[in-house]
């Protein structure tokens, strides 16, 4: 799971991206195909050193560091044999109260709470046995602890899950499945605010149920 464009109100958009596996290894697999399949190509993308160590070796993959051409190659690689499901938030950032993010942490947590609630309720995800994984650098180290105790008080508590979450904190570069969520976050952003840029992709992975559903807030 990954979130992207936090400048918040300079951006219209903020955007959380849930990637559910339905073949978590074969994706992991699938990753490093195409890390090396476009290594080269990948490092003259990485202007700022986002994507490789000072050593030259890789890092991470970040779909900010993307062209267009790189996004598209992305789609078309891993958008086959069904490995994978999206599900996308979008926080429109000017229906919002200007207040909604003095908390960061809070505004984040609440977003993701009210997604999940509308994800479960459409049988979309599963009410019992939610593993999720979220990249550290997006969580402040003092409320980590937080978004579990929120979830769990107010999905469980009610009729939305089952079974209590169980969130772990990760460093992306060590986890492929982040950092495929970081890149499709920054192509559904880029897709909303250029939509003739990725327009039909977009409208493709929707239409082959790769985009399950998404989110938007408010309502």
């Amino acid at each position: 799971m990954t979130k992207k464009n936090t400048n918040y109100f300079k951006n219209k958009y903020f955007i959380i991206c849930v990637l559910k596996p339905t073949d978590k290894d074969q994706l992991k697999r699938v990753f490093k195909r195409f890390v090396s399949s476009n290594l080269e190509e990948l490092r003259a993308l990485d202007k700022d050193n986002k994507m490789f160590y000072d050593t030259g070796n890789f890092k991470e993959l970040k779909g900010s560091c993307f062209n267009a051409s790189m996004k598209k190659k992305f789609i078309d690689f891993f958008c086959q044999n069904n490995l994978f499901e999206l599900f996308v938030v979008v926080c429109q950032n000017q229906k919002v109260k200007p207040f909604f993010y003095d908390n960061t942490a809070r505004a984040f947590n609440y977003l993701l709470k009210q997604a999940l609630e509308y994800f479960t309720d459409k049988n979309l995800i599963s009410k019992a046995g939610n593993y999720i994984y979220i990249d550290e650098r997006n969580v402040k180290t003092d409320t980590k602890s937080t978004l579990k105790e929120y979830l769990n008080t107010e999905l469980v508590t009610g009729k939305h899950i089952q079974e209590e979450f169980t969130i772990e904190y990760c460093a992306s570069e060590t986890r492929e499945l982040i950092q495929i969520a970081d890149v499709f976050a920054n192509i559904y952003h880029t897709n909303l605010i250029s939509p003739n840029c990725l327009k039909m992709e977009i409208r493709q992975m929707f239409l082959d149920g790769y985009i399950k559903k998404e989110f938007l807030f408010p309502l």
